[in-house]
């Protein structure tokens, strides 16, 4: 197998996530090293040659996006799908996790916090309202209710404690055969909106956009979706940490005053579908 080590990105701290490095993992009594131990594998941060194409991407590697707070954990998960031929990117950090989402296009997402730790299920709804690739949970959690709480926020699996390599691959390629199959025809116009992820910044036909961090977590979910609707709760939950405790009207001034700063550069705006969400409007013509 070829193997390379994947770079890591700086980016703000925030909860939940924290800074490592994705080579040389510390020794001790991690449960997903000494899983790993147990069947042999090696606890590095590789990449391997995926050996068969992946329908719709051909002839390429598949790529997932590891979000985990401990180096050790990021390099057992990597060395069971790297041996497997997929690409793997690492984020020590809940905002380092969304850029990439953006900027790297994984195939699918696995998020590993810890046991019990309160930031799981909330950054799994933020990246499940920035992207639809399947986000999977590997946890040594014993309590039900964060397991439902993962699963309610968009996970489609939850891996348990002690790890499987084999099983992990194979939850990871069931999540991509349930997936459904990318629209063909390639993507609608955003009519001169750009949204850099990394830098936080949005502009319309080069003229930059000055929005709140509530309204550019906004727009950037609704960027991501192209022109489709995006439901009431899947914008809460990517703007605000606990959506359960804002008011919908709150939701709803801040995307008039979103709406007010696209049309004045010159865009389309916003479009409001009752009972459902919002979504971006486009010259080509609305989706959903």
């Amino acid at each position: 197998m070829v193997a390379r080590e994947v770079p890591l990105r700086a980016g703000p701290v925030a909860p939940g996530l924290r800074d490592g490095t994705a080579t040389g993992p510390a020794p001790g009594g991690n449960p997903i090293a000494t899983a790993m131990r147990a069947g042999g594998h090696s606890l590095t941060d590789t990449v391997g040659l995926m050996p068969e194409p992946y329908p719709g991407r051909p002839s390429a590697r598949l790529r997932g996006l590891i979000a985990a707070t401990d180096p050790t954990d990021v390099g057992a998960i990597a060395s069971a799908l790297g041996a497997a031929g997929h690409e793997i990117v690492t984020a020590y950090r809940a905002e380092s996790a969304l850029v990439r989402l953006v900027d790297e296009a994984p195939d699918y997402v696995i998020v590993c916090l810890g046991k019990d730790d309160p930031e799981q299920a909330t950054l799994v709804a933020r990246l499940h309202a920035r992207n639809d690739a399947p986000i999977l949970v590997v946890t040594d959690a014993r309590d039900e209710d964060q397991v439902v709480a993962s699963l309610d926020a968009g996970a489609v699996d939850v891996i348990p404690l002690p790890l499987r390599p084999l099983e992990l691959v194979a939850r990871v390629q069931a999540a991509l055969r349930r997936r459904p199959p990318p629209t063909s025809g390639g993507d609608p116009s955003l009519d001169g909106l750009k949204v850099d992820g990394r830098r936080r910044l949005a502009s319309v036909s080069g003229h930059r956009l000055a929005l709140t961090p509530t309204e550019f977590e906004l727009l950037a979910v609704m960027a991501a979706r192209r022109g489709e609707i995006v439901d009431h709760w899947k914008l809460l939950r990517a703007a605000w940490a606990d959506p359960r405790e804002v008011d919908p009207e709150t939701l709803r001034t801040h995307l008039n005053h979103l709406n007010q700063k696209l049309v004045a550069e010159g865009h389309p705006g916003l479009r409001n579908v009752r009972g459902r969400g919002y979504g971006l409007r486009i010259a080509a013509g609305d989706i959903g």
